[in-house]
């Protein structure tokens, strides 16, 4: 499997980010960060967390 497609849970997304896990949820609910729903479960690609945090650093 291509470390691009890894599908990182919230809190480790959110570990990633150093932020609480309550902000990623809201991210997701916003729209600004997408996700994978797998059965009620929503998982964050590692290549769309990288993407999040290049568009951060490019604005």
């Amino acid at each position: 499997m291509a470390t691009d497609q890894i599908l990182l849970t919230i809190q480790e997304a959110a570990n990633i980010l150093r932020v609480h896990r309550a902000t990623v949820s809201r991210m997701i609910d916003y729209g600004e960060l997408p996700c994978v729903l797998v059965r009620s479960r929503k998982l964050i690609r590692t290549r769309d967390l990288l993407l999040f945090i290049d568009n951060q650093i490019d604005e």
